[in-house]
Order: C-alpha cells, then structure tokens, then sequence
C-alpha cells in the first residue's frame, strides 16, 4: 500500500491527476482499461484531468468503464453513475462514444466477460464511503469473493452511509462490480479528503481486514494508492 498525504483538497487532486496520468503513459499496451468514480470528491481531479489531456500520450486507446450503476425505471439503460461521469467528465472532456463501455442493469451479466476480453482493468479510480465502501460494494451487503452483482435497495436501509434512493424514480436493484473485479485490477488509485473520512481512513489502515470495512481488501492490492488530505489524516496521522 502506497499512502501519499497531502495538505488539502486541491494538492490531492494534483497528485491524483500527476500519478493517473503517470500510469496510463507508462503503460505500453495497444488498449488501456480504467474505471472511473463519480461523485464530489473527484470533482476538482476531473477539471483538471480535462485541462491536461494532453499530457496523455495517447487518449484514444483508453476505454472507459463504470464500476457500478445505480438505474432508473424510466430508461434500464441508464442511470444515476454514468449521468455522473457525462455531466463532469465525458462530455466536457470529448471522449469519443466508441471508448465508453457502459455498464447498466441490462448488460451486467456479459459485461465480466466483456472486460475479460478486453483484457481486465489497468486502473480504478475510486472514492471511499463512511461505511469503508467502494463501488457498490458495501458494509452489510459484500462478501470479499463476491464478483459482479445486483443488490436490492432495501438490504442498503440500515446502512447510514448511503442516501435512500426514491422508489419511484429508481429501480429496485442496482449493479456493481465486485471486490474480485477490482482487486484484478493492475493498478488502484483511492482518493479521499475531509474529516468525515478520517475514522474509516484510520481503519482502513491500521484496523483487520474483515467484510465489515469493504475497502480493506483493498490495503492487500500490491499498487493500492491511497490519497489523503491532512483532515482525512486526522486520527491515523500516517
């Protein structure tokens, strides 16, 4: 595990976008496979991302995938996680339709198989929930060996890290991939500031790995990169 600490929210996001862009040049091969996160902690890296493009070496043989999707019932072919990712980075950043490989409730079941043949993930970017979660992999609702999956909203009622989702508006499961999936992946990257994140940072890092914390399977990976910010380094102070 790579711990990087940083001073606040904006030199975390410059040393996400300095180590993202430091993996993808120095891989060699012909297609490059990264899952990205949504939500407000990557908000600041995706500006920036978009505003260094092109320090990439070659943007077009990288393929985007989701992790996870959260769909509506209006429209089973999209949801919550990809909208994310085109309002902050897709559409602003012009990333050709034919790179993004979307993942939704409809295709879930070939979509392993897809990324298999694609040849499996280089690089996950991901977030961190109160709870230790990662992707839609959860404390209560995940198994270590648990690869990708529907999970039904109400087992995530308990679970106070996760906002409740409107039953008329979303559908009643969502996918993720599972911890197998992103453990296979080559390379994590996981970004985390504030000091809301500063107890599970201290688990993750010093506490066991059990179920209980998803993302401490994660401390196991051998290029695991955690990066925090002083308020997410409050109490495990590394």
């Amino acid at each position: 595990m790579n711990i990087i600490k940083t001073k606040n929210y904006d030199e975390m996001s410059d040393i996400t976008l300095e180590l993202f862009i430091d993996i993808i040049n120095k891989n060699n091969k012909n297609r490059i496979n990264i899952a990205l996160t949504g939500g407000k902690t990557p908000l600041l890296f995706y500006k920036k991302l978009i505003a260094n493009l092109s320090k990439i070496k070659d943007i077009n043989k990288i393929h985007f995938y989701n992790f996870d999707e959260i769909p509506y019932k209006k429209d089973l072919s999209k949801g919550m996680t990809i909208e994310d990712l085109e309002k902050i980075f897709y559409l602003p950043a012009k990333i050709n339709e034919k790179n993004i490989e979307r993942m939704n409730i409809l295709n879930w079941k070939e979509y392993a198989n897809h990324l298999e043949k694609d040849g499996g993930l280089d690089l996950v970017l991901l977030g961190i929930g109160t709870d230790g979660h990662f992707c839609g992999n959860l404390s209560g609702v995940t198994k270590f060996g648990d690869t990708i999956r529907l999970i039904n909203n109400k087992d995530l009622e308990k679970n106070i890290s996760v906002p409740k989702l409107d039953a008329n508006l979303f559908h009643s499961h969502y996918v993720t991939l599972g911890p197998r999936e992103i453990m296979a992946s080559k390379n994590i990257i996981m970004i985390a500031n504030g000091e809301n994140k500063a107890d599970i940072i201290n688990k993750i890092i010093n506490g066991p790995v059990i179920e209980e914390v998803p993302s401490s399977i994660l401390t196991l990976h051998p290029n695991f990169n955690l990066i925090i910010d002083e308020e997410a380094n409050k109490i495990v102070k590394v």
